[in-house]
């Protein structure tokens, strides 16, 4: 196995159980099978970052997309960005998401 192999498969699956875990949560509290959760390692080793995808075709109520911000702080993760919206463009999706961070 390559060296940059086993890099990038650390950098993007050390936090695996973590998202599988977060996203299972989720679609629990908020019933809903098109929440998606992936989480990843700041290549600097200090920090992780996050993203919460909804796969639907429009945006989200403004209340549920707030829940699910105050849900993720609530857990320690900091808010970093995301947009509520839906976006096609010829041939690429945009859904609404939310990105985090923590510390490691």
């Amino acid at each position: 196995m390559k060296l940059s192999n086993i890099i990038l498969e650390d950098y993007w699956t050390k936090f695996r159980p973590e998202a599988e875990k977060l996203e299972a949560e989720m679609r629990d509290t908020y019933n809903r099978d098109d929440i998606h959760v992936d989480i990843i390692q700041h290549s600097n080793g200090d920090h992780a970052m996050g993203k919460v995808s909804i796969h639907q075709k429009e945006d989200l109520r403004n209340g549920i997309y707030k829940n699910m911000k105050n849900f993720l702080t609530a857990k320690g993760f900091e808010i970093t960005g995301g947009a509520n919206f839906y976006d096609y463009d010829d041939d690429s999706y945009s859904y609404p998401s939310i990105k985090f961070e923590f510390a490691i």
